[in-house]
């Protein structure tokens, strides 16, 4: 009993001491103890806008304590903030992968398989709309053409009349310089060669991006390879369908289905690079070359007796068609320039 009545006594004594002490101005109030706190350092005071003096208490008395995690709250409650979608994407454009060493561009930049899907992807597409320009627009109406201006000639006396004359003066083995010539414009036309020369141009851009004249030489491959996928159904479909013969055989009348010589394949195939050439500059002089340039291997077949004139004019004229077909295409599409935030990009335009 004794004790309690003493610890009875303590505990009220104190309590007048508290409540006196309150009352009086300028005795400080300790902050209360909390066993989640830890020591703080002049650092940390610094840090919660305290002042760097040890013995200063003012400061750390204000700290708050978040009733969620029974952790000191630094500042007052933030609201909750959600990024736009733009300011993610640039966030995130900034983010740079260890593995990358700090070259940004190496995130951005495709790879060979991705260049070479989006090029096929691109070609085949053009290859189709070729077609279409082709053989369903007015282009078919011009083969017509072609076709009537050498009907007279293959199935008259003319052909064999021109073949003769020509042979006669300065056909193979009269003068070696036009031999030689001849037989230079020949291998332009032999496909087994150049196509895959122009498969071999088209990828250029593809495995070498960063070559810039490469583009040029890439577009053209593809050109060529365009405008011979283009035409080689017309020259094998009239080849059997007119039925001419070569002129150390027969005569050049039509007789359907009799041969395969009614059109010169050579001189469609050797046409096609030089045509595709002067569609691709803007110097007249330079497409007057190419031009006069895509007449040598029709030449050629007629300087080796090979063909006729007017099977040689149907493989040139197939050609002529076949080119502008894949330029009407282009001209309706066309890669510009495209202004972009933080760059400049490149665009496809359709015209339709």
């Amino acid at each position: 009993m004794y004790r309690i009545g003493m610890a009875l006594v303590g505990w009220i004594a104190l309590t007048f001491t508290a409540a006196s002490t309150a009352g009086e101005p300028g005795v400080p109030i300790p902050a209360p103890a909390h066993p989640f706190i830890p020591s703080v350092g002049p650092e940390v005071r610094s840090f919660l806008g305290s002042s760097p003096d040890p013995k200063s208490t003012e400061k750390i008395a204000e700290v708050k304590i978040s009733p969620n995690t029974s952790m000191p709250r630094l500042g007052p409650p933030q609201e909750p903030h959600s990024p736009s979608l733009v300011d993610a994407a640039i966030e995130s454009s900034l983010y740079v992968h260890p593995r990358c060493g700090g070259r940004q561009h190496a995130l951005d930049e495709r790879g060979i398989w991705e260049r070479g899907r989006d090029n096929a992807h691109d070609l085949f597409s053009r290859v189709f709309d070729d077609y279409r320009q082709f053989y369903l627009t007015r282009d078919l109406a011009h083969v017509a053409l072609a076709l009537a201006v050498a009907a007279p000639i293959a199935n008259t006396h003319a052909d064999q009349g021109l073949r003769d004359w020509y042979q006669r003066r300065a056909g193979q083995g009269q003068h070696r310089s036009l031999d030689e010539t001849a037989r230079f414009f020949k291998r332009f036309g032999d496909h087994q060669y150049f196509v895959p020369g122009y498969l071999v141009l088209a990828v250029g851009d593809t495995l070498f991006p960063e070559v810039p004249w490469l583009n040029t030489v890439s577009t053209f491959g593809r050109r060529s390879l365009r405008a011979l996928a283009v035409g080689a159904p017309s020259v094998g479909v009239l080849q059997v369908g007119l039925g001419a013969s070569r002129p150390f055989t027969e005569d050049s009348h039509w007789r359907p289905f009799h041969s395969s010589h009614g059109v010169s394949g050579h001189a469609f195939v050797g046409a096609v690079p030089f045509l595709t050439a002067a569609t691709m500059t803007d110097s007249y002089v330079l497409k007057a070359i190419f031009i006069t340039g895509s007449l040598g291997t029709a030449w050629s077949r007629i300087h080796h007796d090979d063909h006729y004139f007017s099977q040689a004019l149907l493989g040139w004229s197939i050609a002529y068609l076949s080119v502008h077909a894949v330029n009407q295409t282009d001209s309706r599409w066309q890669v510009v320039p495209v202004d972009i935030p933080n760059g400049v990009g490149m665009g496809v335009m359709l015209r339709y």
